[in-house]
């Protein structure tokens, strides 16, 4: 009853069609099916997709989830999320991510042993007051805890999207560090948007470094080349 009357005082709006929605979503059951999303049915790993192996050919990590290409409207929300934090966007997101990772582990045999979310260096942390794929992905990954402070970001890098991607690589190159024995373990490497890859390569290193017999790049966009 109480989420009833909540529900009636303050209701909540779908950020595609501005529908009356239940507080805890973001977009309705229409506008969630109408987004242009990646079919998972057909390539569980993306990397087995043609078009996005030829965008992306130079990928350390083993296997690559995402839900969209970073267009609109996805690449409205997390840019207002991200820069201006305009958090209604962040449960249209949740809900475009969990409706894709119940497709993913419906189809594949083989989980991830752990996620770990992409760190910021501690400057843009207290520069932006909060980490926008914490707090995206960690309520989606609920049973399954990402690990915490397993990567640190120890190289404070210039901004990725000012850089060509010769300049991206050499940017991250020694910029994160593994705080754990992660040998035999399948790890997940979460982020927001997939641009060339570079930081996600530099993560894939250090965790093969520490041990990790695969890595896998959990990602909510890629960005189309």
């Amino acid at each position: 009853m109480n989420k009833v009357i909540f529900n009636w005082l303050f209701p909540a709006y779908c950020v595609q069609c501005q529908c009356i929605i239940n507080a805890s979503l973001g977009l309705c059951e229409h506008c969630l099916e109408d987004l242009p999303l990646f079919n998972l049915n057909e390539h569980t790993n993306l990397l087995h997709r043609p078009d996005i192996v030829e965008m992306f050919p130079n990928c350390e990590f083993d296997m690559l989830f995402a839900c969209a290409f970073y267009q609109p409207p996805f690449e409205h929300w997390l840019k207002q999320l991200k820069f201006n934090n305009q958090i209604h966007y962040k449960k249209a997101l949740q809900q475009v991510i969990k409706k894709q990772l119940v497709q993913l582990f419906a189809q594949s045999q083989n989980l991830p042993d752990a996620f770990v979310i992409l760190p910021l260096h501690k400057n843009r942390f207290f520069d932006r007051g909060f980490n926008q794929v914490s707090q995206v992905w960690y309520p989606c990954l609920t049973n399954y805890l990402p690990l915490s402070n397993v990567l640190i970001r120890d190289k404070k890098t210039q901004a990725q999207s000012k850089l060509s991607k010769a300049k991206r690589m050499k940017n991250l190159k020694n910029a994160f560090i593994c705080t754990q024995d992660m040998r035999g373990k399948a790890v997940a490497i979460v982020d927001d948007v997939m641009t060339t890859g570079a930081t996600l390569n530099a993560a894939t290193h250090t965790l093969k470094q520490a041990g990790a017999k695969q890595v896998w790049a959990f990602v909510t966009c890629l960005t189309p080349i």
